[in-house]
């Protein structure tokens, strides 16, 4: 194969999978900065986006863009009605990181079951039918359109999450309550309401990178996993807390898995960036960007 197709092969894949990684890390990293939960289920709330996608796609018939944007919609409704059941209960529960997790775990294998007893028995693969027809060159590197439009939408999203966080006054609410909740609520943050839409502003961008993720590749149930293992492996080392430390690491990640796979394999990549998570967190146990 040409040197040159490999080298911008490799980009573009480094590039796709980067953006899908950084959303999901940084989806996982508001909602721990903020609430303190790390949420193991994020893994399943990416694999359930992209199944709902394809039952709304390919079952029900909707037009792709109308399918993406019912799903991440949903996700508002959907979040907002598992705050108010679940997560809030534990708000001022000391230790509460540990009760979260527990409390997600037992939503991982709930999900899990349901995935397997209905997606997993009706397919074994998904693919989503294409956003757009036709492909493009990149230089002598055909790339679909479709992916192309879910690495520009995913570009885009995390443009805006960034323009959130940092113009936005319930962006720098958040940010205040990452920093300090006790300060930010003395200044008049109502720190409960930020709790919540924590939540529901990570599992929407949890759900977008699921979106995006089943327009970019074909998918099995399996995904749910390495994406959770991944998100989290991102958190830690960017920094819990840190979208900025997500999204640096995510990119790092996704051309990591990108240039290992294209010269050995996917496996001994995922292989590689979590030995480089160990070997990172050795010599700096707080993260790259640590708050």
């Amino acid at each position: 194969m040409p040197t040159e197709l490999v080298l911008i092969s490799t980009l573009f894949t480094g590039l796709m999978l980067g953006v899908i990684f950084s959303l999901v890390a940084a989806g996982v990293t508001i909602i721990y900065g903020s609430i303190w939960m790390p949420n193991a289920a994020n893994g399943q709330f990416f694999l359930l986006a992209a199944l709902a996608l394809w039952s709304a796609a390919v079952s029900w018939g909707l037009h792709p863009v109308v399918a993406a944007l019912l799903v991440i919609g949903a996700s508002v409704p959907a979040s907002l009605l598992l705050e108010q059941v679940l997560i809030r209960r534990f708000y001022d529960v000391p230790n509460r990181n540990v009760s979260y997790f527990v409390l997600s775990l037992g939503i991982t294998q709930i999900l899990a079951g349901l995935f397997s007893v209905t997606y997993g028995v009706w397919s074994d693969q998904f693919q989503i039918p294409p956003l757009m027809a036709g492909i493009t060159f990149l230089g002598p590197f055909p790339v679909s359109n479709s992916r192309l439009a879910a690495l520009v939408t995913g570009v885009a999203l995390l443009a805006a999450l960034f323009a959130l966080l940092r113009y936005h006054k319930y962006g720098r609410a958040i940010r205040a309550v990452f920093q300090n909740r006790d300060a930010a609520s003395l200044r008049g943050v109502n720190v409960r309401a930020i709790y919540r839409l924590s939540f529901v502003l990570g599992n929407l961008v949890v759900a977008a990178g699921g979106v995006l993720y089943a327009f970019a590749y074909s998918f099995d149930l399996s995904v749910s996993w390495s994406m959770s293992i991944t998100a989290f492996a991102i958190m830690i080392i960017g920094g819990p807390g840190s979208v900025v430390g997500a999204v640096a690491v995510g990119m790092v990640f996704g051309f990591t898995q990108a240039i290992v796979s294209a010269f050995a394999s996917p496996t001994v990549a995922t292989f590689s960036y979590l030995g480089a998570m160990l070997l990172i967190l050795l010599m700096k146990p707080s993260g790259l960007f640590a708050r």
